[in-house]
């Protein structure tokens, strides 16, 4: 029973870990490194890589050191939004007017994960999704 136990917490634990957020750096390093514009590389969808969906507009981040960052679409849709780094909980989340729209859980020199923000109104069920950049 004991060994039972202890496989279903180290499993739990696991998954817990895996689902984390993972910025592990100092407000003035996120700083140097987020700030430039990310071109989005490709996504995953339920762990399943996917590349740009047809008909879908291509996009960019370009990320300003007074907290706010513009989303510059090809088709010119531009949006501007405000990021706040969330230290404690090891991630940058992102908004525009005022609604979170998505999470960075991972920045290094070379590559961004945002994970999408479910909304209230979104219907339940909708598979998870990180969207990979990379720095242009």
């Amino acid at each position: 029973m004991r060994n039972t136990l202890f496989y279903i917490l180290m499993i739990i634990g696991m998954n817990s870990t895996l689902s984390a957020q993972d910025i592990n750096l100092d407000e003035s390093e996120l700083q140097s490194i987020l700030c430039q514009q990310w071109e989005i590389e490709y996504a995953l969808m339920g762990g399943m890589k996917i590349g740009q969906l047809p008909g879908a507009a291509d996009f960019d981040f370009d990320f300003h050191s007074d907290g706010k960052y513009d989303i510059i679409s090809e088709n010119e849709d531009n949006k501007s939004g405000r990021w706040i780094y969330d230290i404690e909980n090891k991630y940058v989340e992102l908004s525009i007017e005022e609604k979170t729209t998505s999470r960075i859980k991972f920045i290094d020199t070379n590559k961004l994960i945002l994970i999408l923000v479910s909304g209230q109104n979104d219907p339940p069920g909708l598979p998870s999704m990180e969207v990979h950049f990379k720095p242009m």
